[in-house]
């Protein structure tokens, strides 16, 4: 997320546009801000694109493709205007990471985040085709990583199977290290090259890198149709199902929808599947987003929205640099199965989705509110340190009826004898658990700031219960070691599995927690 530079228009349509979000090989992509306040990715393209009526008449079905997905794993289309000076597209905005920089960043997924991967861009591909779809380009980049699952965008070049021979500028644009043989080599394409674009994406998601390795265009055009893929580290029933999206014919490779019921036979249907560095990851966006939203609400001031149709005109763009995408002789028509899809229209009108979806803020204040921002979940070290409370008054009784002299002289156990602390800083914790968990439900309607104060007073709190667990065991230990007495106390049942369960967890929750506080 940047800001705008001074060649960035300040409004398209009816959109505000905040910040620059990215830019890819057909135009520039905003983080907008509708005018009843819901923010969305907006896409403006290319000046060059826009001067070419053929583009315009591919853009325009592009939209009603696109706006014809309705299905789980894509994000949906709220608004466009192909008729505008610069031809715009708006979608829901998805505050998370692309596959592409959560693995460059953070290292490759764990298995059971692969399969709920693998399961979800099925899904979402098999919703494409049967629309009459073809993506044409998926890679880690159009993969978008949110806590319901993978969200695959950007149909930019997504258009009806049955409409490319409308394609007028004679050219295929798509990602070298992910197309498929077929489409290198300008044949027809088919479902089947989302296929293996999938294989590909699933092997980088495993592996951290491409499974025809880097180079020049023209060499990884020449191994993804000459050379098989490298899938070393990618193993088992998984590993399997990734070679047989890879294989070089189109017919060879499995249908969508049998790769989808085979990657939900391993997948977890909800729940949280993401590694936690990728979920502070989100978090963060989230924040970005809600800073965002809150310096745009202290300078923004009321302008006359255009509503006619002649005057919805967008400020032209500067030509960009051309983009790193590989540019192909144009295929062959091709075909899928029958779609909905409406024939050839003169004009095409405005559309605009239902609004139901969250709004962008909702969405971001929910990416907040996962992992430590459940702040219940802190009874699994409450709830021991009022069992320490209990069983130490015992404890302590039985180490002064039968005190082990040289050890209760050390300082260890002196320090144990002082502890007042005990039951108000376990107090203190518990109301913090209870107050964090109540404003957790005002987070969509308080500002921005007060959001911003909450998620590091989330922060805050997890250290604070670490650190007040570890002197809890610190405690237990001191004392049952100055005690002279044969057998165990059974507070060190207690103790034993909150050492070995706490270990494990707390390094990952005081990352967490420094990271929100960073952040806030």
């Amino acid at each position: 997320m940047r800001p705008l530079t001074e060649t960035d228009p300040r409004r398209v349509g009816a959109y505000r546009l905040l910040y620059r979000l990215g830019e890819g090989g057909m135009g520039c992509v905003y983080l907008g801000r509708s005018p009843g306040g819901r923010t969305v990715a907006l896409k403006v393209v290319h000046g060059t694109l826009a001067g070419d009526p053929g583009f315009r008449r591919r853009f325009a079905r592009e939209v009603r493709a696109a706006q014809s997905l309705r299905g789980a794993g894509t994000v949906p289309v709220l608004d466009a205007d192909p008729e505008a000076a610069v031809p715009w597209l708006a979608t829901a905005y998805v505050p998370g990471p692309a596959l592409s920089e959560a693995v460059i960043a953070h290292g490759p997924l764990p298995q059971e985040a692969l399969w709920r991967l693998f399961s979800g861009l099925a899904h979402a591909l098999d919703g494409v085709h049967a629309a009459g779809l073809v993506h044409r380009d998926v890679k880690p980049s159009n993969v978008l990583l949110a806590q319901s699952g993978p969200l695959l965008i950007d149909f930019g070049i997504a258009r009806s199977a049955d409409e490319t021979a409308l394609t007028g500028t004679g050219l295929v644009v798509g990602s070298p290290g992910y197309m498929s043989p077929e489409q290198a080599e300008g044949k027809e394409i088919t479902s089947a090259a989302d296929v293996f674009s999938l294989g590909a994406v699933l092997a980088f998601a495993a592996t951290g890198r491409g499974p025809f390795g880097g180079g020049s265009v023209a060499e990884l055009l020449y191994r993804l149709v000459h050379h098989e893929p490298d899938l070393a580290g990618v193993g088992g029933r998984f590993g399997e199902l990734a070679r047989a999206c890879l294989a070089k014919r189109p017919g060879d490779r499995p249908a969508v929808a049998e790769l989808a019921a085979a990657a939900d036979e391993h997948a977890a249907p909800h729940g949280p599947w993401l590694p936690a560095p990728v979920v502070a990851a989100i978090a963060q966006k989230a924040e970005e987003l809600l800073n965002a939203e809150a310096e745009e609400d202290s300078w923004a001031v009321a302008e006359p929205v255009a509503t006619a149709p002649s005057e919805r005109v967008t400020t032209a763009l500067p030509t960009p640099a051309p983009q790193p995408t590989a540019v192909l002789p144009e295929p062959k028509p091709a075909r899928v199965s029958p779609g909905p899809g409406p024939g050839p229209r003169a004009a095409v009108p405005r559309a605009r989705a239902e609004s139901r979806a969250p709004s962008a803020r909702a969405r971001a204040v929910g990416a907040l509110r996962v992992g430590l921002g459940r702040p219940l979940y802190a009874l699994f070290f409450l709830v021991p340190m009022v069992v320490f409370l209990v069983g130490g008054v015992d404890l302590m009784d039985r180490a002064m009826r039968y005190p082990s002299v040289s050890d209760q002289q050390q300082g260890p156990f002196q320090w144990a004898t002082n502890d007042w602390w005990r039951a108000p800083g376990t107090l203190l914790l518990f109301a913090a658990m209870v107050g964090l968990h109540l404003y957790r439900r005002r987070l969509l309607s308080v500002p921005a700031g007060r959001v911003r104060l909450w998620t590091a007073g989330v922060g805050l709190f997890w250290i604070a219960l670490i650190a007040m667990t570890v002197l809890h065991v610190l405690w237990v230990m001191f004392v049952e070691n100055a005690t002279d007495i044969g057998g165990e106390h059974w507070l060190l049942w207690v103790a034993l599995p909150v050492m070995i369960l706490g270990g494990g967890t707390a390094p990952l929750i005081l990352g967490a927690s420094v990271i929100r506080i960073a952040k806030a």
